[in-house]
């Protein structure tokens, strides 16, 4: 059994070691009305700090079908193993700052002018690790499926029961196969809700609790011998 144990934790650390940060989107947001709000949240699921001033991060967006082309770029500062960044319209920002206070939670302000049917692409380092919609594929007005869509809603990353913790490097046509409904009104009261919260806790915390499970374990086993 001890030897079972040790076996295990031994994969659990080169897990660990493997799964270094990952950026994938982890909210949405499409204006209903107007032009705002339009925003996107990033989420590190992975289980190392982003230095963006050394991987640099590249937001790509296909417009109607087109090639993904720079929208946004950050070169400075860091995200911390299990944070979110948020980056979109200036009222995003204001709910951010109300919500939690000031500076607390990581916003970049852009003027966002994407609509349902262009997609968008997660770089990192000349890596990509999301992908949002189809590059390559104009849907029409939205991807959709089972109510969720990418146009006039707010939508976040599957919580529940099975959490979705890593990025798509193909994209999808469904959203629903990776996104709920937050919101059907982002102009509405309560529209942004959910921005700037992580989806689930920080991966080096479970980790870490499942190693002090192990170990506890580990020493029950010898106490009884």
């Amino acid at each position: 059994m001890k030897t079972k144990l040790i076996l295990l934790i031994t994969a659990l650390g080169l897990t660990v070691a493997s799964a270094q940060a990952d950026l994938l989107i982890s909210q949405y947001i499409e204006t209903n009305s107007g032009t705002t709000p339009k925003g996107i949240e990033l989420w590190n699921s992975g289980l190392t700090t982003i230095d963006f001033s050394v991987t640099n991060l590249d937001v790509l967006k296909g417009t109607n079908g087109g090639a993904p082309s720079s929208d946004f770029t950050l070169n400075v500062g860091t995200l911390l193993s299990g944070e979110v960044l948020v980056i979109g319209t200036t009222d995003i920002g204001t709910y951010l700052n109300a919500t939690f206070g000031v500076g607390i939670i990581q916003y970049h302000e852009e003027g966002f002018t994407f609509n349902g049917d262009d997609s968008l692409v997660v770089n990192l380092d000349g890596t990509i690790t999301d992908v949002f919609g189809e590059p390559g594929s104009d849907p029409g007005s939205s991807w959709d499926g089972s109510g969720v869509s990418t146009r006039n809603q707010n939508i976040q990353l599957i919580e529940s029961p099975s959490p979705i913790t890593a990025g798509t490097l193909t994209g999808f046509t469904d959203p629903s196969t990776r996104f709920t409904i937050v919101s059907t009104d982002p102009n509405g009261a309560g529209g942004l809700t959910g921005f700037g919260v992580s989806p689930i806790p920080e991966p080096s915390s479970i980790v870490l609790m499942t190693l002090v499970g192990l170990a506890a374990v580990v020493n029950l086993r010898k106490r009884k011998k």
